[in-house]
């Protein structure tokens, strides 16, 4: 992660935080001259990202997180050349994302870096072959967004089976970029009590996750423009993510906002703003249909009902503790950045959840704690963002989250539900309900 004392190129963030709404407002010959060559550069890149395996969502995504990612460029590149990216100030905007939001900043890097492949191996790529080695550098570090190549991440990791401390301090890094063997770990085992219809009922209906997905497709309505991908288009993009009112990061919150830039603040309105359109877009919950985003019938439908409301929701739920804990990873591939995000949420799903006060202080005091540790507390304000964790003095998920976080990460971890609701099937408790 870059050092909190680092220079940056941006310098005062709130001016560059002005400087991007400014542009919304009055585009210059500059500004014009780049949208218009990322418009027709765009279509021939997706095509590549299609040749690459990449699906409609993780297109789309990519052209949305480019898009962002020239916003700030530009800032530091005035004269920017669509086909030829300064090393430096690539560094620069994935240094300042990372700040912003540790977990969003590996979609943008990895948006950066098939863009960069695209170029080159289309032939459009006109800075020199040194400044492509360089980039092709700068994308290898780190695997995961905002760590050292080779941190000292012990303290993040539940313990290895019969493992003593003095083990933990004197083995290597196993977590870092590295690809480790989940079960070489020890997993809390998530408590799951006695659950009612009712209670998983309420649970759903006040969470910030669901109606946040309500209040986005409300704003959707009829329609609204999008790019010939399916991203936001610009005009859109301030007045759909003012529509994510719903928020339960609480003293989490009120942390980051104690330390964080403007600028940091802004790159977390719009990174939470992707996360939304993804989860739309990537579960069908909208369609993209001649440049607008239109909800499909049947989802009209479903929302009409509350047992097809559930399921919705859950769905929602799964592929958000997927992003959390696996983006990136492949069927037994794994880093030590997904054990420590899965083994920490299956902890915060048992009978002892961990405390909430040393991320508080992590958030609130960045600079006198462990990066990874920053890292963490800037994930988990993510989830707690979206109720997937609730925080007072302690970060627990609902118990009515936990079956579904069991099913989610069984296949990928050694985790196991135990207490009076493990193995509760919430589709039967419904028709029993």
């Amino acid at each position: 992660m870059a050092k909190k004392s680092k220079q940056s190129r941006f310098g005062n963030p709130a001016k560059a935080a002005a400087d991007v709404a400014a542009r919304a407002n009055a585009m210059s010959l500059r500004d014009a001259r780049l949208d218009r060559a990322m418009e027709a550069l765009s279509p021939g890149f997706a095509l590549w990202l299609e040749s690459q395996g990449s699906d409609d969502a993780g297109i789309d995504m990519s052209l949305m997180n480019l898009d962002d990612f020239f916003d700030m460029y530009r800032i530091l590149e005035p004269q920017t050349d669509a086909m030829s990216l300064a090393p430096e100030a690539v560094g620069q905007v994935l240094d300042a994302a990372t700040a912003a939001s540790p977990q969003s900043t590996f979609a943008l890097r990895s948006a950066v870096r098939d863009y960069v492949g695209y170029l080159a191996q289309a032939s459009l790529w006109t800075g020199t072959h040194g400044e492509l080695e360089e980039l092709a550098e700068l994308f290898k570090q780190p695997a995961w967004p905002g760590l050292d190549p080779t941190p000292n991440r012990d303290a993040l990791v539940p313990p290895l089976e019969g493992a003593g401390n003095d083990d933990l301090l004197e083995r290597d890094s196993a977590t870092d970029g590295d690809l480790v063997d989940p079960e070489d770990y020890d997993f809390p085992e998530v408590y799951v009590p006695e659950l009612t219809a009712e209670l998983v009922a309420a649970t759903v209906d006040g969470s910030p996750l669901w109606k946040n997905i309500e209040s986005i497709l409300a704003w959707v309505g009829g329609g609204r423009d999008v790019t010939t991908k399916g991203a936001l288009r610009k005009k859109n993009r301030a007045e759909a993510a003012a529509a994510l009112t719903h928020s339960g990061a609480g003293i989490l919150d009120e942390a980051i906002r104690s330390s964080a830039t403007p600028a940091e603040l802004e790159a977390e309105t719009l990174n939470r703003l992707k996360l939304y359109w993804y989860l739309l877009s990537s579960l069908g919950l909208i369609k993209f249909d001649a440049g607008r985003a239109v909800l499909p019938s049947h989802i009209k439908e479903r929302l009409e009902f509350e047992e097809s409301r559930l399921e919705l929701f859950r769905d929602v739920l799964g592929q958000f503790i997927f992003i959390s804990t696996l983006a990136g990873s492949e069927p037994g591939s794994y880093t030590g950045w997904h054990v420590d995000m899965a083994s920490f949420m299956a902890e915060c799903a048992t009978e002892n959840p961990p405390e909430s006060a040393l991320l508080v202080h992590a958030l609130e005091s960045p600079e006198t704690v462990h990066p990874d540790l920053y890292i963490l507390a800037k994930n988990v304000a993510s989830w707690a963002a979206e109720g997937l964790v609730a925080v007072d003095d302690h970060v627990t998920v609902p118990p009515a989250f936990r079956p579904d976080l069991v099913e989610m990460l069984k296949e990928d971890f050694p985790v196991k539900a135990v207490g009076p609701g493990a193995g509760l099937d919430l589709a039967e408790l419904r028709s029993a309900g």
